[in-house]
């Protein structure tokens, strides 16, 4: 079961009527596109929130919240924000799993056993999910509202 794969068990549900009255305006591509840029902004919100938790909770590691990544999906079906991208090379990204589950204390495999501590759970990530999930998702119609308007506007 380690390789197992944990995903959202909810779902958003949107106007579908009004989005699709909208929706045929523009052609596949467009309408693509808009409704990627609304489920960005929405998942912004959250990610914007754990900057914010990290910055909070760990001063000296600022220079980090950028690694709090964004990814919508190709299709447009949905988007994801992790602490860990592997797409980026050189990164210490991973550190901030770390940093938001904690870790147990830990000892080098050698003869003396060196100390090399633990890190306190500081759940940032868990914190900035659980408070800004539900604005994300007041705001996904909207935003996909409001995409699909400006894209078919740039049309006419």
């Amino acid at each position: 079961m380690s390789n197992a794969q944990v995903q959202a068990s909810y779902r958003v549900e949107v106007n579908a009527e009004r989005v699709n009255k909208l929706l045929v305006r523009l052609n596949d591509k467009e309408a693509k596109k808009a409704i990627k840029s609304a489920l960005r902004k929405s998942a912004s919100i959250i990610r914007k929130e754990a900057q914010k938790n990290w910055v909070a909770s760990v001063p000296n590691g600022a220079h980090m919240k950028r690694e709090i990544n964004i990814a919508v999906y190709r299709n447009a079906s949905g988007a994801r924000i992790d602490l860990l991208d592997k797409r980026r090379k050189n990164s210490k990204q991973f550190t901030l799993k770390f940093f938001n589950s904690g870790t147990e204390d830990r000892r080098t495999k050698k003869r003396k056993g060196a100390n090399r501590g633990k890190i306190n759970a500081t759940n940032f990530f868990d914190n900035a999910v659980s408070t800004q999930k539900g604005n994300a998702e007041k705001s996904l119609e909207s935003n996909i509202i409001n995409a699909i308007m400006k894209a078919a506007n740039k049309k006419q």
